[in-house]
C-alpha cells in the first residue's frame, strides 16, 4: 500500500481508541510521519508486547535455522513481512531467572525479583532506558495492559524498579497522550505542571535535609532517588515546551469511549494498536509497552470459540496455560487452543506492521524506524529457560531480519537482545543487566 492510498482527507474517519474520530486535514495525517512532513529525520520508536502464560511450542519454534528457515504455523500470518522480522530461540534471563506467575515483573528488567528472601525488588526496565534517551516527547512512554494497575499488569519499571501503572481505559489513554487543544484546558494542564514542579521542589528540599544526617550507604540510595526526581523534572520541562507548541486539533465530537465488545481480546488489542500507530505517527510518544493478557485471565470470548474449535474443555485461562503446555503432544486439545491464541497475537502483530509500513517516514516507512518485540517468558507453565521471542521492524535502524536464530541453553541472555535494541535506538548505553554484548547476527 502506498502513502497516497493511505492518506486521510478532511472528513476521513479514523478508527481507533474504541472510537471514531473525524479530523480536519493535517500535514501529519497525509500518510507521513510528523518528521517526514516537516522534512526532518525520523527518530526511533519501540513497542514491546508480552505474551502471558505458556505457548504452543510445537507450532511456535521453526524446525530449521538461518535465513532459509520454513516459517512455523504460528508465524504464518507474518509471512508477508518475512524480511522484516526474526525468530529468536533460547534467549532467557539467566542470573535473573524466576519461576511461577510473576514473569511479567522481570520480562523487561532481567532482575531476579526474589534475590532477597521475603522482599520483592526490581530494577529499571529496558523500555524506560529507551524512554530516557529517545525523547523528548509529550508522553515519555505509554504503558498499556489488559487491565489498569501495577504488578503483573505492567511491564514497565522506573529507575528505582518501581512499577509504572498500566492503563486499559481508551479515553484516558487518549487524553493522557495528547495535550489539550482547548485554551481553557491548556491553561489547566499548565497549572498542573506548576503544581507538580512545586511538589518536586518541596520533596527535593526535604530529602537534602535528611541526606546530611544519613550514613554513606543511605546517602547513595538517596542520591539514586534524587536522580530519579531530576529525570522527572526534565520530563516536566519537555512537556511544558510541547504544551507551548500545541498539538494537532482533532474534532472529537464523534469520539466513542467503548470498544465494540468489552470481552473480545482481539478488539482490545486492535484498538490499542490503532492508538499506538497514531501515537508514533504524531510523535507524541516513542515508547510503548503492552501486556496482551493475564497469567490467569481474563477469560475473553475468544477462548470459548477456540474451545469449540479444538474440543478443549471449558476452563479458566490459568488452566489452559497449565493443561496446554509442556510435552502433552501436538494433538492435545488444550495445546491446540493455546496455538490458536498464539496465532491471533501474530495476526495482530502483522496488522500493526501493515499500518506502520503504510506510513511514509523521512527515509523508508514508519515500520523501518520502529522496533517491535513480541514474546513471553515461558514456553510451558512456570518454565523460564527459553523465551519465545519475535523481533520485527527497525530495518533503517540497522537490523537484519528474515532469519531464525537459535542458541544453546544459557548461552545468551535476553539482556543481550535488550542491549542490542537500545544501542540501535542510539541510546548511549554499554550494558543492560546481565548482558555480555550486542547480538551482532541481528545487525547489518
Amino acid at each position: 500500500m502506498n502513502a497516497k492510498a493511505n492518506s486521510i482527507s478532511r472528513r476521513t474517519i479514523l478508527r481507533g481508541l474504541g472510537a471514531s474520530i473525524a479530523i480536519p486535514w493535517l500535514e501529519i495525517m497525509s500518510g507521513k510521519t510528523l518528521a517526514a512532513a516537516r522534512g526532518k529525520s525520523d527518530p526511533g520508536r519501540l513497542a514491546c508486547f508480552y505474551v502471558p502464560g505458556c505457548i504452543n511450542h510445537y507450532n511456535w519454534f521453526p524446525v530449521d535455522t538461518g535465513f532459509q528457515y520454513a516459517i512455523s504455523p504460528t508465524h504464518e500470518p507474518l509471512a508477508r513481512h518475512r524480511e522484516r522480522f526474526s525468530v529468536l530461540t533460547s534467549l532467557s534471563h539467566i542470573e535473573g531467572r524466576i519461576s511461577g506467575h510473576p514473569h511479567p515483573y522481570n520480562f523487561l528488567t532481567g532482575h531476579n525479583i526474589n534475590i532477597t528472601p521475603g522482599v520483592l525488588s526490581n530494577s529499571v526496565s529496558m523500555d524506560q532506558v529507551a524512554a530516557k534517551y529517545i525523547g523528548p516527547t509529550y508522553l515519555p512512554s505509554l504503558v498499556l495492559s489488559w487491565t489498569s494497575g501495577v504488578g503483573a499488569a505492567t511491564l514497565s519499571r522506573n529507575a528505582l524498579g518501581v512499577d509504572i501503572p498500566a492503563t486499559s481505559d481508551y479515553r484516558s489513554i487518549f487524553e493522557n497522550l495528547f495535550p489539550p487543544a482547548d485554551a481553557s484546558h491548556l491553561k489547566q494542564a499548565k497549572a498542573r505542571l506548576v503544581l507538580n514542579r512545586s511538589i518536586l521542589d518541596t520533596a527535593v528540599g526535604d530529602v537534602k535535609d535528611l541526606q546530611r544526617r544519613l550514613g554513606r550507604a543511605d546517602q547513595q540510595r538517596m542520591e539514586q532517588y534524587l536522580t530519579s526526581i531530576r529525570e522527572v523534572e526534565k520530563r516536566l520541562d519537555d512537556r511544558e515546551a510541547i504544551l507551548k507548541k500545541g498539538r494537532p486539533s482533532f474534532d472529537e465530537t464523534s469520539v466513542q469511549t467503548e470498544p465494540k465488545s468489552k470481552s473480545s481480546m482481539r478488539d482490545h488489542i486492535e484498538l490499542m494498536i490503532d492508538l499506538i500507530v497514531l501515537a508514533f505517527q504524531t510523535d507524541m510518544t516513542r515508547v510503548v509497552t503492552q501486556t496482551l493478557g493475564g497469567e490467569a485471565g481474563p477469560s475473553y470470548d475468544e477462548y470459548k470459540e477456540w474451545a469449540k474449535t479444538t474440543g478443549a474443555p471449558t476452563r479458566g485461562v490459568h488452566d489452559y496455560h497449565h493443561k496446554g503446555s509442556g510435552n502433552r503432544g501436538v494433538d492435545n486439545s488444550d495445546t491446540k487452543l493455546i496455538g490458536l491464541r498464539d496465532r491471533m497475537y501474530c495476526e495482530c502483530l502483522a496488522r500493526l506492521m501493515d499500518k506502520l509500513a503504510a506510513i511514509e517516514a523521512s527515509d523508508g516507512t514508519l515500520l523501518d524506524h520502529t522496533v517491535l518485540l513480541l514474546g513471553g517468558s515461558q514456553i510451558s507453565s512456570h518454565s523460564g529457560s527459553n523465551f519465545p521471542l519475535l523481533l520485527a521492524g527497525g530495518n533503517k535502524l540497522g537490523f537484519r531480519h528474515g532469519q531464525h536464530l537459535k542458541w544453546k541453553g544459557n548461552e545468551r541472555s535476553a539482556s543481550d537482545l535488550y542491549l542490542t535494541i537500545l544501542q540501535q535506538l542510539r541510546c548511549p548505553v554499554e550494558s543492560f543487566k546481565e548482558s555480555k554484548g550486542p547480538i551482532t547476527e541481528l545487525l547489518v
